[in-house]
């Protein structure tokens, strides 16, 4: 009887420590430790959501260094800009859109944006693991994502770079719902700038 409680105390010394674990699922997420550097070079960034001109999806992000991602609810290609209306009610309708999900923070180097948001998988024994993308600012209207790293399947997702594009709008997503907004980990670490 004793031996199954020290493998099982083993077990769950080897799971808290190792990669697979919940709480390191959460160790590649560490945009929101560093600073937010200055935009105003980029002064519409905020101003509405970034389509993927590929169907990747689409980008918000908001001035206290938080994004949002929304997967493929956006239609593929240029379609999007022959009717964006319909595709923003589309996407207001889509419950990705209102929920504490696939949320993250952003951080801009010179021309360069890294994007960390969490992906969400039921499947999974991390619920909850990191992605990152990583592209070129082109211009306040104009990202180009060159990787979109899975830090749970060690992969890069693309293949080819995707072009995300501005368009302006005051709907966006409620900033307060993500999920780790009232984690203490995350009120521990965050950099002051992104309070």
């Amino acid at each position: 009887m004793k031996a199954i409680y020290i493998i099982f105390i083993c077990n769950i010394l080897f799971l808290s420590t190792s990669c697979v674990s919940p709480i390191n699922c959460r160790k590649q997420f560490t945009c929101y430790r560093e600073p937010i550097n200055s935009l105003k070079n980029y002064s519409n960034f905020y101003s509405g959501i970034f389509v993927s001109m590929n169907g990747g999806g689409a980008l918000c992000f908001f001035d206290n260094g938080l994004a949002k991602y929304i997967s493929s609810s956006v239609s593929a290609n240029n379609s999007f800009w022959i009717n964006p209306e319909v595709e923003i009610k589309n996407l207001l309708e889509n419950d990705q859109y209102f929920k504490k999900e696939l949320w993250g923070h952003f951080q801009i180097i010179d021309d360069t944006i890294i994007i960390q948001n969490f992906g969400i998988s039921n499947d999974q024994l991390c619920r909850r693991s990191v992605y990152e993308k990583k592209g070129v600012i082109v211009n306040d209207s104009t990202i180009i994502i060159l990787s979109n790293y899975s830090f749970w399947f060690d992969n890069d997702l693309i293949k080819e770079p995707d072009t995300y594009r501005l368009f302006k709008t005051d709907q966006k997503p409620d900033s307060t719902l993500a999920w780790f907004r009232k984690k203490r980990w995350y009120h521990k670490n965050i950099d002051e700038s992104r309070r």
